[in-house]
C-alpha cells in the first residue's frame, strides 16, 4: 500500500539540494548525478535518491597504514555511531560517510548542517586516533588498551583477556 503524504508531493531533488547549498555558503559544485563541495580541506560529495541523501568525505592514506586506518576507524565508529568508514579496494583511498532519509527540502535543511558536522567530528576524531597509533608506532610501542573501556553510553566494563 503506497500512501502519498502531502509533505511528500514537494519531493526531494538535487537541484533543490544544490540551491539550498549555495545559498548556505557551502560553494558547491553540480555534476550530473550529484553535488561536490569542500568540507574541512577535503572533498565531500552529497547524493540524494528516492528519498534517501548520502554525504560523503573522500581522503587517502598510505598503503602501509591501513591497519592503523582500520584500528582508528573501529574507535570512530564507536563514538560517533552516525558515521560510517570505508576502506576502497587500492585500500589508498577512504570514504567517511553520512546517510539519512529524507524525502523534502524542508528535512534536508534540518538534516544536512547535522550530517556535515557529524562527519567533521567523527574526522576528528579519527585522526587524533591516527596521530596517536602513528607516534606509538614510530617509537615501536604497541598501543595497549586500559583494563576497562568506557563508551559514549558511560558504561564501564571489564574487557576479557
Amino acid at each position: 500500500m503506497n500512501i502519498d503524504f502531502p509533505f511528500r508531493k514537494q519531493g526531494l531533488n538535487i537541484t533543490g539540494v544544490f540551491q539550498y547549498m549555495m545559498e548556505n555558503g557551502y560553494n558547491p559544485s553540480f555534476e550530473y548525478t550529484h553535488i561536490q563541495f569542500e568540507c574541512d580541506g577535503n572533498t565531500a560529495v552529497v547524493e540524494c535518491e528516492d528519498g534517501f541523501v548520502t554525504v560523503r568525505i573522500f581522503f587517502s592514506i598510505e598503503a602501509d597504514e591501513y591497519d592503523l586506518f582500520i584500528e582508528a576507524s573501529n574507535l570512530m565508529m564507536t563514538q560517533t555511531y552516525s558515521v560510517k568508514s570505508v576502506v576502497l579496494e587500492d585500500r589508498e583511498n577512504i570514504v567517511f560517510s553520512c546517510e539519512f532519509f529524507c524525502d523534502n527540502i524542508r528535512d534536508f535543511k534540518s538534516f544536512f548542517p547535522r550530517a556535515v558536522e557529524c562527519i567533521v567530528d567523527g574526522l576528528n576524531v579519527h585522526k587524533s586516533e591516527m596521530r596517536k597509533l602513528l607516534t606509538a608506532r614510530k617509537n615501536d610501542i604497541k598501543a595497549i588498551p586500559d583494563t576497562t573501556d568506557d563508551f559514549v553510553t558511560g558504561i564501564t566494563r571489564k574487557l576479557l583477556s
